[in-house]
């Protein structure tokens, strides 16, 4: 899950990228980025199914250069925890926060103060679907592999952003 999350950043081209982890994820996951945000009228459909703002038409498919496009990351996280996405464009004056949670599916959005960027909250997870919490392995082993995950994506952002001068 954070390795999508912290994907769906960089492909916002966000050059600082924050996690703080609580309870090897089961009590908070919390991405927050510097990245170009997303547009108050985008927040509803970026926690919707299948839906994607990174594929405007058939002929995007044949040239995809983004980590994360088939638009269902924050929409089965949301299924499964209590989301709540606040993000604010340059051009935007205030941000907007998004909020959902369980089954159901409904966003609500109201404005909130945030700078430029998105921060993405995911608390308790598997709240909702107690014999899947039961299978999470203790927060020192979950805690190791959000940690290798996101060591692992770090080198290639790297490798993909430096470009060494000869």
């Amino acid at each position: 899950m954070v390795k999508e999350l912290v994907e769906n950043s960089l492909d916002a081209g966000a050059t600082r990228i924050d996690i703080d982890i609580e309870r090897g994820g089961a009590k908070l996951i919390r991405i927050r980025d510097n990245g170009s945000g997303i547009k108050k009228d985008e927040l509803a459909l970026a926690l919707a199914r299948h839906a994607t703002s990174k594929i405007a038409s058939l002929d995007d498919l044949e040239a995809i250069i983004s980590l994360g496009f088939r638009g269902e990351a924050l929409a089965s996280i949301s299924s499964v925890a209590r989301l709540t996405l606040t993000s604010r464009t340059a051009e935007q004056q205030e941000a907007w926060q998004a909020y959902a949670e369980g089954r159901d599916q409904a966003v609500t959005v109201k404005p909130a103060a945030h700078p430029v960027g998105t921060t993405l909250e995911v608390l308790d997870l598997f709240y909702n679907t107690p014999a899947r919490r039961k299978f999470m392995r203790t927060e020192k082993t979950e805690f190791g592999h959000i940690d290798e995950v996101v060591r692992r994506i770090c080198a290639g952002a790297f490798r993909r952003h430096y470009q060494p001068q000869p």
